[in-house]
Order: C-alpha cells, then structure tokens, then sequence
C-alpha cells in the first residue's frame, strides 16, 4: 500500500510555493509559453501522462506497487516520465528497492569489472534502515566524511535550489549533511565523491527525509553508485566513460575522431554518470526527468545517455576549433535548451543496439584493435574532494586538466 499521492510528499511544495503544480512543464523550454500547436500538443501529452499516471495509483492504491515494477518502469522511461514530483515521490522508492541489476542484461564475464565481484561482497546483507535511523546527530559527526559532506552542501545550498527562503535552506541543510552521511554508513568502505551530495539533494527534494534514505542507500548498495563509492574514480567512472568512445565509433565515427583526435578525453563529462546531471543541467524539470529514467534502467545508461547528448552536439564539436581546450569547454557547457525525451530515446535504443554486456567486452575489444590502443598502465588517483575544478573548468582550466590528466590517463 502506498501513500496518498494528493500533494508532492516533499520540501518542494515549499520551496516552489503555488508553482509546484505547474513546475513539471518548465522543460518544455520556450515553445511551452508560446502559443501555437507545437506547444499545445506536447502540454496534451503531459497532461494525459499524468491522467495515466493518477488512474495506475488509484487502482492499485491497495496493493504493493512493487507487484508492477514493469509497469512502473515503463512509465518512468517514456516519454514525459513520471511528470510531476507528487507521483515522483509515489515511484521513486519502489523503483530504487527493484533497481536493474548490473546487469540483468549482462550474463558475461569481463575483466572489465573483475574487481567488482569482490567488492559485492561487503553486501551479503540488505541494510537495516532503522538501524541507520538510530544513529544520532553526534555518532554521524564522527564519521570520516562529515566535515568533507558539510563543506559541498554549504556550496551547493548557497546556489541551488534557487528563489528559496534562508530559512528553507537552513531546513535543507539540516536535513542533507544527515542524510548523507547516514548513507555512507552502510558500509565502512564506502568513500564520498564530491557530486554524490547532489544525489541526494535531489531524492531529497522529491521525496522528502524519510523516504530519501532508503531510495539514497538502495542507489549506493545496488545502483551505479556502488561502484564509485567503493572504488576510485579512475577504476569505476572514468572507465565507464571510455565507453563513450566505444559507441562513439560506432554510430558516429566521424565524431569520434575528432574527439580522439585532439585527445579529448573524457574529463568533459566527468560530473555526468556521478551526479546523474545533476551538476550540469540547470532546469529542475530536466534532472528530475533524468532520474526517473536511470531509476528504471541499467546502471550503464548514463554512460549512452552522455554518447546521446555528444551525438546531440555534433555540429557544434565539428564547428569547434581543433583544440583540445575549446572542445572541453564545449561540451562542459551544457546547452539552456536540451531535448530531454528525444535523447533518452536515443540513448535506450543505443543501448539495445549495444548492449552492457557486449559493450564491454567484444565492442570495446574491438575499438582498442581499431585505435591500437595500449594497454592501460596504472594510474594515480583523481582527488575525490577536488572535483569541482574538473567540473568547471574552462578554456584555461581545460588546459591544465588536459595536462594533469594526460600523466594519470594515456590514450
């Protein structure tokens, strides 16, 4: 049985006042405001996507929802998603406590992620939310991250979310550094990354204190996450994201090698897979859009979502000036206006078209014989806690992370 799903169960209707209501249609960007059948057509689809969704719930408000995981799912990844944050904070949990597996699609073995098996391993156990709950303000101020966690929201609070209150900042605030925290308590290995507190921000927004925990810790035990909290970033996302250039070669070759033709890299999109764009985009609707499809899918597809999102700037990178720099600064500067829907369709067909399984094993194989690309040699370790410059970096600062990380990272 699920909640009554009447009103957003979350900080947002505060935050964003009478505008909560109406705030799922922001990201039809301006042809939402502008009369014309354009904009009428795609408020229709909203509207009727939510008319959907309301019918689901109230049908099977009596039974356990998570009985209709396909279902769910399935609204979650087409198009306009889960619509607005009322139904969000419905959905979310069931789908983060039935994530996709890593991966239920994948069934072969690959050096690729020999180290992950042993790194399952912490997880025998499912982990005892109440548990997590009793543990009081003070024994989370001994953990090792808190003051690391304190510093990023202090950060990302003083900026985001915008129009709030001090005094709904301060109430965000004190519920975040928490929540975080408590999360990285699930396991003792577990290691924070600048970006993960976006994360969490996020779920908080949607489906407020209580429930953000336990869809936080479903991420971080079963998601994506698991892999970057556990391991360094140079052996988890920065591998992942050299699929990019897998799929790259594949459906775009041209574009492929321009990028590695100015040894691009992957810097650029860094802040992508660990943060689930939530560092980049700057329309709420467009995240919240986002998260609804990466709660419903593989835990690779923000790796064909950001190949989707490079294919989507195509004209712009072969109009770009041939350096290394002007192109980072290029891609890190995500566009006002994207098409959110059309990209992910892209990225899921990209993803059937090449699939987890032999993304990363005969397709990679394959493009390393195609760029004679040598073995990886070992690499130093990406600052966990110094993200934001990669994050950020402009032309000049592109330049000197080009630099740094053509030392730790040869093509």
């Amino acid at each position: 049985m699920h909640s009554s799903f009447s009103e957003p169960n979350s900080p947002l209707k505060e935050v964003l006042g009478d505008k909560w209501q109406t705030a799922s249609c922001s990201d039809l960007g301006n042809d939402y405001v502008k009369p014309g059948p354009l904009a009428k057509a795609k408020f229709n689809a909203l509207r009727n996507k939510r008319e959907a969704i309301d019918r689901f719930l109230k049908k099977h408000e009596e039974e356990d929802l998570g009985l209709y995981i396909d279902e769910l799912r399935d609204l979650a990844i087409s198009p306009g998603g889960l619509v607005d944050d009322e139904f969000r904070a419905v959905i979310w949990p069931i789908l983060a406590a039935n994530l996709v597996q890593n991966d239920d699609l994948d069934d072969v073995s690959s050096s690729y992620d020999s180290d992950f098996e042993s790194a399952q391993s912490d997880f025998d156990e499912e982990p005892v939310f109440e548990e997590l709950n009793e543990l009081s303000l003070e024994d989370l101020k001994q953990h090792k991250e808190w003051n690391q966690v304190e510093l990023d929201v202090h950060r990302t609070l003083s900026r985001f979310p915008p129009n709030i209150s001090d005094t709904h900042r301060d109430v965000l605030q004190t519920e975040l550094i928490p929540l975080i925290v408590r999360v990285l308590s699930v396991n003792p290995r577990f290691n924070y990354y600048q970006g993960f507190h976006d994360i969490c921000l996020t779920v908080l927004l949607v489906c407020g204190e209580k429930d953000a925990l336990p869809v936080c810790s479903n991420l971080a035990k079963n998601g994506s996450f698991n892999n970057y909290l556990l391991k360094t970033l140079e052996k988890s996302v920065v591998r992942e994201l050299d699929l990019l250039y897998v799929i790259l070669s594949r459906v775009e070759p041209t574009l492929e090698k321009v990028m590695r033709s100015v040894e691009l890299g992957t810097m650029f999109g860094l802040s992508w897979p660990l943060t689930w764009f939530s560092h980049s985009l700057k329309q709420y609707q467009q995240i919240v859009r986002f998260f609804d499809v990466f709660l419903a899918s593989s835990p690779l597809l923000p790796i064909y979502v950001s190949s989707a999102v490079v294919v989507y700037r195509r004209a712009s990178i072969l109009s770009c000036e041939r350096e290394m720099p002007f192109l980072h600064r290029l891609l890190t500067e995500m566009p006002h206006e994207l098409p959110i829907d059309a990209i992910i369709k892209d990225a899921v067909y990209l993803s059937k078209l090449m699939p987890p399984c032999l993304l990363k094993t005969k397709y990679m194989n394959e493009y390393r014989k195609i760029v004679a690309k040598p073995h990886r040699t070992p690499v130093k370790t990406i600052p966990r806690y110094a993200l934001q410059f990669m994050f950020v970096a402009g032309t000049v600062g592109a330049a000197a992370s080009f630099f740094f990380f053509k030392q730790i990272h040869p093509l």
